[in-house]
């Protein structure tokens, strides 16, 4: 090992990080998969080199300070003809030499100094109550050269993952499969507001009258709901080598990762879809049929926010949908002034309750912030329509990416969701408006 050795590694160290600097310069939206995968490694291989070019040196210069000890140690005797002591092999074998000598007892005569600290001139002989050090070759697994190198690592084949979480919307709407790109439904027409009379049927009415009389027509009246199947895909590339070597089946794990991703941004679409490209959420201000509730309280739930929602509620199977900030204004609720044990905790020692006021209640992330518009949602999904044109789907190209030996993975899934109601519902009061859809609003009431 010399100098030199090290100034050429630190030399090629520098070249690597040359490399790897032009490539980070190159527009990112020019570079290839490749590239990527060429600076990576650059990057590591010059960390490689300069870890190198760094221990070799601190091993040069060790060994200088060893030479100079030994140059200018005595010429130890004992007693009889003189003895030149000989140098240490290595800088190892010096270090456990003294580690024997001063935890173990065990004196090696090359460690002059050693013993000149003790105040000593002589080295005693063997079996003056002194063990002469053996040269030791240990074979432990802690280091490569020395037996590490023959032991296996063990690799686990299973990746561990937190499971994401299920679908809530989904199992509870009203699913419509489609056989084209668009399908349309007829729906009655339940939007009237005008007082004293029903609007649940359309507009049809009925008169009171006598025998023989004229009888008033009255007809029913209908709209159309549309649902175009948007497209929601997932795509990734990998190596021919890694699906060669891989011990976990790439294929598998991506079918499942595609099915829980396309499953998280579907829920997500039918909660807050802007309804361009994408399903409509029931929380966007284009839902028509929504109903949005003034909270109490800026930045908070209360429980004259969830009273309200109740008023606005129409379903007979409905759910609570909530942030899971909102959690502790849940759990903290107190009841009126001349009610306060009115609370949906009614003690500590207890599990929490799965329900509010009888609707069960799901913490969902796809809620928005607290305080924000849609941070609880109580909602009838039946009345929800999921239109599925092509179901989650996988497939594998190695075609496109021939040439690099990588294979193409897409997964397409072709949905529209939207409620069919579009407007809420208005009672014969005229004023009295509920929907299956009822979202607690950031507005605070005046």
């Amino acid at each position: 090992m010399s100098q030199t050795q090290v100034q050429e590694l630190q030399l090629e160290a520098k070249a690597h990080w040359d490399k790897a600097l032009a490539l980070a310069s190159k527009d990112q939206a020019e570079v290839t998969g490749e590239e990527r995968e060429q600076f990576v490694k650059l990057c590591d291989e010059a960390k490689a080199l300069e870890k190198r070019a760094a221990d070799i040196s601190q091993i040069i210069q060790a060994q200088a300070s060893l030479a100079q000890q030994i140059a200018a140690s005595p010429t130890l005797n004992t007693g009889g003809p003189a003895k030149t002591v000989k140098s240490f092999e290595s800088i190892g074998m010096m270090a456990k030499a003294i580690h024997a000598a001063k935890f173990k007892g065990i004196r090696d005569p090359r460690l002059g100094e050693f013993w000149m600290e003790k105040g000593e001139t002589q080295v005693p002989e063997q079996g003056e109550g002194v063990q002469w050090a053996s040269e030791q070759k240990d074979l432990v697994e802690n280091i490569g050269a020395s037996g590490g190198f023959l032991v296996p690592l063990q690799q686990m084949t299973t990746v561990l993952q937190v499971p994401g979480p299920t679908a809530v919307v989904r199992p509870r709407a009203t699913i419509v499969p489609m056989t084209a790109r668009q399908i349309q439904w007829p729906v009655l027409d339940q939007t009237t507001t005008t007082s004293g009379r029903p609007h649940w049927y359309g507009g049809v009415l009925a008169y009171w009258t006598e025998e023989g009389e004229y009888k008033d027509e009255t007809q029913p009246s209908f709209r159309q709901i549309n649902l175009v199947a948007h497209k929601l895909v997932t795509y990734t590339e990998a190596s021919d080598e890694l699906l060669a070597d891989s011990a976990q089946s790439l294929e598998a794990l991506l079918a499942s990762l595609y099915r829980g991703a396309i499953t998280w941004y579907e829920e997500e679409a039918f909660i807050n879809g802007t309804g361009a490209g994408q399903p409509l959420g029931v929380v966007q201000p284009a839902c028509a049929a929504t109903i949005a509730v003034a909270r109490a309280v800026a930045g908070a739930i209360g429980l004259n926010d969830l009273v309200n929602m109740l008023e606005a509620f129409h379903g007979s199977d409905g759910i609570w949908l909530c942030n899971r900030r909102g959690l502790s204004n849940l759990m903290l609720l107190n009841g009126p002034a001349a009610n306060p044990s009115y609370v949906f905790m009614p003690s500590a020692r207890d599990a929490m309750p799965s329900t509010l006021f009888g609707y069960p209640l799901f913490f969902n992330e796809h809620c928005p912030a607290l305080g924000t518009r849609g941070d609880i949602i109580l909602a009838d999904w039946r009345m929800y329509l999921v239109g599925d044109r092509q179901a989650f789907t996988i497939d594998a190209s190695k075609h496109y990416r021939f040439r690099y030996d990588l294979t193409s993975w897409r997964g397409v899934h072709r949905v529209d969701g939207q409620p069919w109601l579009s407007a809420p519902l208005t009672w014969s009061d005229g004023l009295t408006q509920t929907s299956p859809f009822v979202v607690l609003d950031s507005a605070v009431a005046t």
